[in-house]
């Protein structure tokens, strides 16, 4: 059967004439040309802003300059400065990426851009996530120092020199923390490429040469090349193994009472970890030894019985012996005789522990130690090193020139924090006696100059920070506790708790011990711990894999709950009981009552049996 075509008329449907023919004159007008040119964000950061701004004229400049301060409170936003790196509008990744091209600004401005990302890597969280940001940093701080050239000249650091260092050494810290986490793994080509920038580290000595800063950079950049060959194989050695641990023996130790002290429990159960640490101090690593200053450091500032132990130690006056090993850390030797790197590193935490201290007894101790209050060796109490007595070795000629250095450097940072401080200003003068006692150094207003520039810097980098927020070495210990030293479910009392009476208020008497060669220190008024000479041994968190630390917890973790369930049955069944037994104590006081009431009427026999009788309901 044929098909017959029927001309459709109405293919738009059923609408009026006039709209009809609209629809028509729409479709059949050309088509308008779009313009595909991406529109430029108002606050996005480009190379083109960068050379615009690098070459305009001085009376351009101003209005760059508005432009560039938006993009730079937006980045401040993002790198979330005021919230410690946290937040929804926070993106670590990004806002360091666009601070690196920031930077490449010229004027000052760009001392603006890297005292915020000096802030953001002093604050953000050692995340994972931040790993390919931050080799980008890394190699563009490379760059950066190479950028500076000729070797710094004899006068006082500029602020750009003095925020270039301390970025470049907070990279680095940052990427040996991620080494020592194992996060590492799969990063072949930011590994490859930053191997290739620290290949070279000349340029390190070139611009930093006549200063013991410059010293410490190049060693720490010595040693991350040493840890990325060790992760990444070189082209010449491409069958050698990677080494899966960079901790120390030392470091584990300090986590260890790190980790008692951050979780709020009693210091002196966990001393002999710290007597372990400072054997082993000094002995290892330079990676190793300056972090676990830098450990040491954010305890001394909490803990006031850990910086005196230390503070004793630094005299050679603890008789701390470990058979078992040959080191020779620090406790084995005075101040005198330590190498210039443990003597900075220690004067560095002495300036912390003064200016950071949580308790007053902690900064007084920081600048002049004196006698220790609290550490007794055969029940005698032991001197100790602050500031000032440090600064009697000095003249006395028992330091080094990079000794020297650094305790210039440290009371001057001191000065500068008790002069602006309304309620240490009586100290003031104190310090700068001491201060103008260092002068024997030729290079002494230099150097003075330096560490208030320093101090200038690390101001103006607090004033954008989150107040009492959590740094970056504080972060890594946490992150380091939690990943080596396993953490215990704390168990309930085996007896169930009674209100305590209130102590009785009695004389403080402080026990000794008389026990010789034997350490002892004094935690509260009245308690004594004594430490023996042998140091407690610790499992050995290396051999420990993930799954048995897990396993152990759940287990603990089981155990409690089991422990909960009983203890509730038990409580359970006492109330049972004790309800009981007040039902007995009831029903025999009614008994008494009715018997006592009988005996108050005084009726007779007769008298009960009618009484009796009457109440009887007769058929």
């Amino acid at each position: 059967m044929p098909v017959d075509k029927i001309q459709l008329q109405h293919k738009f449907g059923i609408i009026s004439h006039n709209h009809r023919q609209n629809l028509l004159d729409r479709i059949s007008a050309p088509a308008t040309p779009t313009n595909n040119t991406r529109k430029q964000i108002p606050c996005e950061i480009s190379h083109d802003f960068i050379i615009s701004y690098n070459r305009a004229d001085p009376l351009e400049r101003s209005t760059f300059d508005v432009k560039a301060s938006q993009l730079l409170q937006r980045v401040k936003r993002r790198a979330g400065l005021l919230s410690g790196g946290s937040g929804r509008h926070v993106h670590i990744p990004r806002s360091w990426v666009e601070l690196t091209l920031l930077a490449r600004c010229k004027g000052p401005f760009r001392n603006d851009v890297l005292t915020v990302l000096y802030a953001s890597l002093l604050t953000a969280p050692p995340s994972v996530d931040n790993i390919p940001s931050l080799f980008l940093v890394c190699e563009t701080v490379i760059e950066w120092i190479k950028e500076l050239g000729n070797p710094i000249p004899e006068t006082a650091w500029s602020n750009t020199q003095i925020l270039t260092y301390n970025i470049s050494e907070l990279c680095f810290w940052r990427v040996y923390n991620h080494a020592l986490l194992h996060n590492l793994q799969g990063c072949d080509s930011f590994l490859s490429d930053l191997s290739w920038h620290v290949e070279n580290l000349d340029f390190v000595r070139k611009v930093f040469s006549k200063y013991p800063d410059g010293e410490l950079l190049l060693r720490l950049l010595e040693s991350i090349k040493t840890v990325l060959s060790g992760i990444y194989p070189s082209k010449d050695k491409p069958d050698c193994s990677p080494k899966k641990n960079f901790a120390s023996d030392g470091l584990m130790y300090g986590l260890d009472f790190y980790q008692c002290v951050r979780s709020g429990l009693d210091p002196s159960t966990s001393l002999s970890a710290l007597l372990s640490t400072l054997t082993l101090l000094g002995t290892e690593s330079h990676l190793n030894t300056v972090l676990t200053f830098k450990l040491l450091t954010v305890v001394c500032c909490k803990n006031y019985l850990a910086l005196q132990i230390l503070q004793a130690a630094a005299t050679g006056n603890l008789p701390i012996s470990d058979d078992s090993s040959e080191s020779a850390g620090i406790c084995k030797s005075s101040f005198q005789s330590w190498d210039w790197v443990s003597a900075t590193e220690f004067i560095n935490l002495l300036v912390q522990a003064a200016i950071d201290g949580e308790t007053s007894e902690i900064q007084k101790s920081a600048i002049q130690a004196g006698e220790m209050a609290s550490v007794r060796v055969d029940s005698a109490p032991v001197l100790g090193y602050g500031l000032l007595d440090i600064v009697a070795l000095n003249a006395a000629g028992h330091l080094g020139p990079a000794i020297q250095y650094a305790l210039q450097q440290a009371l001057t940072r001191l000065h500068i924090y008790v002069k602006n401080h309304p309620l240490r200003k009586s100290s003031a003068h104190l310090i700068w006696s001491a201060l103008q006692s260092t002068k024997n150094c030729a290079s002494h207003r230099v150097i003075v100059g330096i560490a208030q520039n320093k101090t200038n810097c690390h101001e103006s980098v607090k004033s954008v920070l989150e107040p009492d927020g959590k740094l970056l070495f504080e972060r890594i210990f946490d992150n380091l506790a939690d990943h080596y030293i396993p953490q215990s479910a704390p168990f309930p009392s085996d007896k169930p708790s009674k209100p305590k009476a209130p102590p009785k208020k009695s004389p403080i008497v402080q026990q000794t011990v008389s026990v010789a060669s034997n350490i002892s220190v004094i935690s509260k008024p009245g308690s004594v711990v004594k430490l023996m000479n042998k140091v407690r041994t610790v499992p050995d968190p290396h051999l420990e894999s993930y799954t048995d630390r897990n396993n152990k917890i759940l287990q603990e973790v089981v155990a409690d709950q089991w422990y909960k369930e009983l203890l509730a049955v038990f409580r359970a069944a006492e109330k049972v009981q004790q309800t009981i037994q007040e039902c007995e104590e009831v029903s025999e006081a009614e008994q008494n009552q009715a018997q006592q009431i009988v005996e108050e009427l005084e009726l007779t026999e007769s008298e009960v049996c009618n009484v009796m009788d009457r109440l009887v309901v007769k058929p």
